[in-house]
């Protein structure tokens, strides 16, 4: 008994000097992860310092090439990537998922009336001008399965679109929803959005596949938090739009 309650009141001590909470960030994801004047901004900015806070460890920001994500989370030199990733079975390959926090579907971003002309999701697919994706990412992997007609040109993020759509640099930029709607919305007299999901997708943190104690205390927080409306108090700080777009999006 006695040794019962030892453990028991050293287990509620914290630790002293936890190890921090290193987390994977690349900065040109508007509004989810992205660089504000001089702070880090973005519903996963805000996840990452709640969720640091929650496991009473200090957060470390580590800023990383978005294509070197998964390998520098495996090489160790990160715990967790909060940064706009989308689960795919390649990804999956590699590391352990957190449960979803948000749907996200890819959709396309066009000239303002020009959106008629890409009304079905045929049309994307068989078009054969220019389409702008950032490298390495779902988009840019759905454009190179399924346009065999266009022609891929890499941007290096979504604000990138502001300009070389408008001037016929590409006809037609693909990108997850969040992405997307805030690009068109802070673009609205010479942007518009092509309203259909060109393919389902979800977001989550990735953990090493062996830290499954990180990948267990990351998820309990996430279900206190979506029964608590805290989840999207945070979500619709950044994505106002997000619920009635999801909507429109499945009807």
């Amino acid at each position: 008994m006695a040794l019962a309650l030892l453990l028991a009141s050293c287990a509620s001590v914290p630790v002293a000097n936890p190890d921090p909470l290193r987390v994977g960030v690349t900065l040109n994801y508007q509004p989810l992860i992205f660089r504000l004047w001089d702070m880090t901004a973005g519903a996963e900015n805000d996840f990452a310092v709640a969720l640091a806070k929650e496991l009473g460890r200090p957060l470390q920001q580590v800023t990383v090439p978005w294509s070197l994500q998964i390998d520098e989370l495996i090489a160790g030199h990160t715990d967790i990537v909060m940064s706009g990733l989308t689960i795919t079975p390649e990804r999956r390959a590699r590391a352990a998922f957190c449960d979803s926090y948000m749907d996200n579907p890819l959709m396309a971003v066009v000239r303002r009336g020009e959106a008629g002309r890409y009304s079905t999701l045929a049309a994307i697919k068989n078009m054969s001008g220019t389409i702008g994706v950032i490298p390495d990412t779902t988009a840019d992997m759905f454009v190179r399965q399924n346009c065999p007609k266009a022609k891929v040109m890499g941007v290096s993020s979504a604000d990138d679109v502001a300009f070389y759509l408008p001037n016929h640099r590409i006809d037609l930029y693909i990108d997850d929803m969040a992405a997307v709607v805030d690009v068109a919305l802070r673009n609205e007299t010479r942007l518009e959005m092509v309203r259909f999901p060109l393919a389902q997708q979800q977001m989550a943190w990735a953990v090493r596949k062996d830290n499954t104690e990180l990948l267990r205390q990351a998820n309990e927080i996430l279900a206190r938090w979506r029964a608590s409306g805290e989840l999207d108090r945070i979500l619709n700080r950044w994505m106002p739009y997000r619920n009635s777009t999801l909507l429109e999006l499945g009807r």
